[in-house]
């Protein structure tokens, strides 16, 4: 593994832990791992994080299987303990689900998504992990900023610390300085199995994030942060100036 690299995303996501406050001492900090390049590249930073943090905290990854045959997570298991770190998997039948009650003008990635965090807030829960990371990176916050203002018509991105709905669990995302380019890397040079999607319905929901993703690469070539500016602009929001409409105000 290129010690630059190392370097470059470990200062990256420990940034992010102290901006946000992210990490704890004795913190139990479940990895959610779908074998994917940012999914590997955060619990290999956290892990590199914690062998020299001045705090304590555990770190354990866990799989959500979708169920199909095809997807394996053999080689995921065999690489985390080569590595020492704990796996843990959670069978599902979520493309079953998605199957039997997928309904018209339903985005299934959606659902998936859903069917996913019900299934990972549970096992967190039970097992005592108190905070859940996913592997949303910049360009993931970026692209879900754009993508509701664009489509949406609202103000809405990610949070890299958020409690979940359920009021138990706690979601962190310390990928968010670290942009797809490096996790794309990073996961490259770790030599990890890469798992792709085995769902029937890959893809359906992608055209829109893919034109924001051009939009932005377009967009770079003349302003070459525009990524870094617009996650900058989610935490000085400037309400005063903001458009605000007057609640139960009846005419004059």
């Amino acid at each position: 593994m290129k010690n630059d690299l190392v370097r470059k995303i470990t200062r990256l996501v420990g940034k992010a832990i102290g901006d946000f406050g992210l990490i704890e001492n004795r913190d139990r900090i479940l990895v959610a791992l779908s074998g994917g390049k940012d999914s590997w590249s955060l619990l290999y930073s956290l892990k590199a994080i914690q062998q020299r943090a001045p705090i304590k905290y555990d770190l354990g990854a866990v799989t959500v299987h979708p169920g199909p045959s095809g997807f394996d997570c053999g080689l995921i298991e065999e690489r985390l303990i080569k590595d020492r770190i704990s796996y843990h998997l959670i069978r599902g039948r979520i493309v079953d689900v998605i199957n039997e009650n997928l309904e018209e003008g339903t985005n299934p990635c959606s659902f998936c998504s859903r069917l996913r965090r019900g299934l990972l807030y549970t096992y967190a829960a039970d097992n005592g992990w108190n905070k859940i990371a996913l592997g949303h990176h910049m360009d993931d916050f970026v692209e879900t900023l754009l993508l509701n203002m664009f489509f949406n018509g609202t103000i809405k991105a990610m949070s890299p610390d958020l409690l979940a709905d359920d009021g138990k669990n706690r979601v962190i995302r310390p990928l968010v300085y670290v942009k797809e380019e490096m996790t794309r890397e990073f996961a490259q040079s770790l030599g990890v199995p890469i798992l792709g999607c085995f769902c029937s319905y890959q893809g359906m929901s992608g055209s829109r994030r893919q034109w924001v993703k051009s939009l932005l690469t377009s967009i770079d070539k003349d302003v070459p942060h525009v990524r870094s500016n617009i996650l900058a602009s989610m935490g000085r929001v400037h309400y005063r100036h903001m458009v605000k409409r007057l609640q139960n105000k009846s005419c004059c």
